[in-house]
């Protein structure tokens, strides 16, 4: 066995760790299919995909790298479509570019010294040290921000990220197809795609960072909220214990001198007017600031609610997404209830459980008057504003598959109901 056999053999290793690398930041894109199987499908293509040899003018390995990544993306992975073809357009380019241009560094490299036997046995060492040098660095440095895409990016975010590196993914394909017989001048455009994608997930990165300031933004000021009713029932306690005396003695004159009805209904008003405004629904105190500022909002409009809120458990689902489920259902059903003429026929309830096995349930059914009006398969609202209609619950189903969950709308006359179950949450 020759020593550029023995060096081909230890490449191996190097091969399979940058394959392993590329898993990873797959994985960081979307989810994958339950089962080992699906594990190990990934993981061989990647180490081929990422180890694909490109040379100017090979339209046939540039072509097939880009359909076995989409088919890779389509059938092994969860997710929705956007989200897959944004893996293939970030990841693509940044394959395409650094194997082209590792590859023809090193071949210039041997030209320029005619290819000595030392020469060969360097390139086919370098070349997988060079690509696991740079996936290494990608991975290390975006890794904890790649994370957080597949959570807190929506089906308009992935489009747009999806377009701004299609780009860069025709730019690299178009330069090898037709590459110029001086493959060095290729150079600059490769190492072009290569940190223009590169820019891409730092400006993923800015929009996570933007999501996140405007998730805490809107923590804080439902936290606010929460507290701030917490010190106002605090205060009228306090008032009404000031007053305690002067209202039994009120309440026992009343009864003494036979006005018994006068004394039952100014028992009731006491009662309407110290009743606490802030409830405990649940221990997650985002949603529980959501459920008492909707709760009181249909108090206001005379509307019965019955919640049932069990998320005792610490779920995987960020606080942005559970507040836009809850608030969105929520506002829906207040609005629908209280366009019924009689305040007895205003009915809503609210269930939401994590089970033992970790699937989150949502229920929320309302009594309704308005007629529900769809529209090419899609539910539309009574509102005049065109724009608002069917808004709420767009979000919800997008919050909804970007879990991988399911939704469900059922309706009679006289109800609405909004199923959601996501699995593993």
């Amino acid at each position: 066995m020759d020593v550029l056999s023995v060096f081909s053999y230890i490449t191996i290793i190097p091969y399979l760790a940058e394959g392993f690398l590329f898993y990873r930041i797959l994985c960081h894109f979307a989810r994958i299919r339950a089962g080992k199987i699906w594990n190990a499908v990934v993981f061989f293509s990647g180490v081929n995909i990422c180890n694909m040899i490109i040379f100017p003018n090979d339209l046939f390995n540039v072509t097939a790298v880009l359909v076995w990544f989409l088919a890779l993306m389509l059938t092994a992975f969860h997710g929705s479509v956007w989200q897959k073809l944004s893996a293939v357009a970030v990841l693509y380019p940044l394959v395409i570019s650094q194997n082209f241009l590792v590859m023809d560094m090193l071949g210039h490299w041997g030209d320029s010294l005619g290819w000595p036997v030392a020469a060969d046995a360097a390139c086919t060492i370098m070349d997988p040290l060079f690509h696991l040098l740079i996936w290494f660095c990608i991975g290390r440095v975006f890794e904890k921000h790649l994370v957080q895409l597949g959570k807190l990016f929506d089906t308009k975010t992935w489009i747009m990220l999806c377009v701004i590196c299609l780009a860069s993914l025709v730019s690299i394909t178009s330069s090898i197809y037709f590459s110029p017989e001086e493959s060095y001048k290729m150079w600059p455009t490769a190492l072009a795609c290569f940190a223009t994608n590169l820019g891409c997930i730092a400006l993923a990165e800015y929009f996570l960072t933007s999501i996140r300031q405007n998730m805490d933004r809107k923590n804080l000021m439902l936290q606010k909220n929460y507290y701030e009713e917490l010190e106002q029932n605090q205060a009228e306690i306090r008032k009404f214990r000031h007053d305690m005396n002067n209202h039994l003695s009120v309440i026992q004159s009343l009864f003494q001198s036979g006005n018994q009805e006068e004394a039952e209904h100014y028992m009731k008003e006491i009662e309407s007017q110290t009743a606490a405004r802030t409830r405990v629904f649940c221990k997650n105190g985002i949603i529980n600031a959501v459920l008492n500022a909707k709760y009181n909002l249909a108090q206001e409009r005379e509307i019965d609610c019955f919640f049932h809120i069990d998320l005792e458990k610490l779920i995987g689902i960020d606080a942005v997404s559970l507040c836009c489920l809850f608030s969105n259902t929520l506002d829906n059903s207040i609005e629908a209830c209280a366009k019924i003429p009689e305040p007895l026929q205003r009915h809503m309830s609210v269930k939401a459980r994590v089970a033992e096995n970790g699937y989150f349930t949502y229920e929320i059914t309302n009594t309704k008057r308005n007629a529900v009006m769809e529209q090419k398969g899609r539910l539309i609202s009574d509102k005049e504003d065109a724009a608002s209609h069917g808004l709420g619950l767009s979000n919800v189903r997008e919050v909804v598959e970007k879990y991988n969950g399911t939704m469900d709308i059922s309706y009679t006359e006289d109800k609405f109901t909004v199923t959601v179950l996501i699995g593993d949450a």
